[in-house]
């Protein structure tokens, strides 16, 4: 990479980095600014967007907090795609930047900068063109004003990203996915200005109508997503611990962590993602009058007025709620189409989580080789076997591999199991939420011990004397 370029990378514009390390309370400060900025723009609705618009595609709502209409309307999505493709084109070595060194290391944000840059035009350029996004009128100008306020907001959202991992907690990505599916939560959950209207409102109106039978299905709502997120700590909590130690110091050992879910929540997104898209193409395509990935109708859902896929590809990968098969076994009886959409949504999203943890484990360093490798040259070992990669690489085969197949597959069933049960938010948001406040505790822990603990402390009971 000749020097011109690496200039040009390294003058981009960025967010500065704090002189001295922030305390907590700063953190959390610049963290509720930016969490507040994300709501507000949320909520600005786009000028020139149709006021018949309605909102589509939970799913993919839920994957890139956005909000389809508003400013967000594609949410992080650019971001994400620029910076998983760069990642994927470095783990391939396709480009290959030393990130060890700190010229590496800038030459590689500034990489993803310029794709994050393309993305966001790209992608919303897409979208508002393709006629997805109804117009307010006909012609070029509401379409264009359209796509100028989504490129903005989009470059916006991708410095509040950069400020939040400098200045705030954790991830500014994974602190506007917690957001987005937070804000999710509490309108399905309690909000009766909605139509229909949130599960508590409804159970509650559904008592003091006298009809306790209307009251069932919100109810299974709500204790099903209780018991998926219970399922989903559980999970999260599994690991298994390999006892290591250090050549050079003898008698200090420590244990490295497998955790069940290995590669975090990248392969059930990666899956989820695929099947939206389908989805969403195959809507674009619908509206331009192409069938090809299947055919639409408006329906009201739990959520809203949405597009439902009633034919095609796009069908198979549209599982039918307990509610929806209810409705069909007492009127017209279940169909064909709604078993087989069941059991093909299901096996896609296990099969293809489980696929893409094998996958991503290579492609993000994670593989049994890679890990060794690292830990061997930290100097660590493990008790009782010969200092040599392949004997190591031969024990944390046994544990990573079927641990990272085993931990996509349950995110897939899990995924799965929300969508038919109709949870408050998409399956992936419960896994999200999981995972991500896992992620900010131990950020905390990480980066602030002794501010955090006191914290800690008071949240489980523990005082100091």
């Amino acid at each position: 990479m000749n020097d011109k370029l690496k200039k040009f990378l390294s003058n981009l514009p960025a967010v500065s980095v704090p002189d001295k390390k922030l305390d907590l309370k700063t953190k959390m400060l610049w963290t509720f600014v930016i969490v507040v900025l994300f709501i507000v723009m949320s909520f600005v609705p786009l000028f020139g967007v149709s006021k018949s618009y309605s909102l589509s595609f939970e799913v993919l709502q839920v994957l890139i907090a956005s909000h389809f209409g508003s400013l967000l309307s594609l949410g992080i999505g650019p971001i994400v795609s620029a910076s998983i493709i760069i990642q994927m084109l470095q783990g391939t070595k396709i480009i290959n930047i030393d990130t060890a060194t700190k010229e590496g290391r800038v030459t590689f944000q500034g990489i993803q900068k310029i794709a994050a840059f393309a993305f966001i035009a790209i992608e919303n350029g897409v979208y508002v063109f393709s006629g997805a996004l109804t117009p307010a009128g006909p012609g070029i100008f509401f379409p264009l004003v359209m796509f100028v306020q989504l490129f903005l907001a989009g470059v916006v959202l991708m410095f509040m990203d950069e400020t939040v991992s400098k200045w705030g907690i954790g991830s500014g990505i994974s602190l506007f996915i917690l957001a987005g599916i937070s804000l999710q939560l509490i309108n399905t959950a309690f909000n009766p200005f909605v139509t229909p209207i949130g599960a508590i409102p409804s159970i509650i109106s559904a008592f003091i109508a006298g009809i306790p039978l209307n009251a069932v299905f919100p109810i299974i709502t709500v204790i099903s997503t209780v018991a998926l997120f219970a399922v989903a700590i559980w999970l999260q909590s599994i690991k298994v611990e390999l006892p290591l130690s250090f050549g050079r110091l003898r008698g200090y050992s420590i244990r490295w962590p497998v955790s069940l879910f290995y590669t975090s929540i990248i392969p059930i997104v990666l899956i989820v993602s695929m099947v939206a898209g389908v989805q969403f193409f195959g809507l674009t395509l619908s509206h331009m009058g192409i069938n090809f990935l299947g055919t639409f109708t408006t329906e009201s859902t739990t959520f809203g007025t949405q597009s439902v896929a009633t034919g095609g590809l796009a069908a198979y990968l549209s599982p039918p709620t307990i509610q929806q098969l209810y409705t069909s076994a007492v009127t017209t009886g279940i169909t064909a189409l709604e078993i087989e959409s069941m059991i093909i949504y299901t096996v896609i999203l296990v099969v293809g989580a489980a696929a893409f943890s094998y996958v991503w484990m290579f492609l993000g360093g994670q593989d049994p080789r890679s890990v060794v490798k690292q830990l061997m040259e930290s100097g660590l070992s493990m008790p009782g076997f010969r200092r040599d990669e392949r004997v190591l690489v031969d024990i944390f085969k046994r544990y990573i591999i079927p641990l990272a197949i085993l931990g996509g597959a349950l995110t897939g069933l899990v995924a799965a199991l929300a969508a038919f049960l109709d949870t408050l938010t998409e399956g992936i948001g419960i896994l999200l939420i999981v995972m991500i406040i896992y992620q900010f505790y131990f950020s905390l822990q990480q980066d602030n011990p002794d501010e955090f603990k006191p914290i800690k402390d008071k949240l489980v009971g523990n005082t100091m004397e």
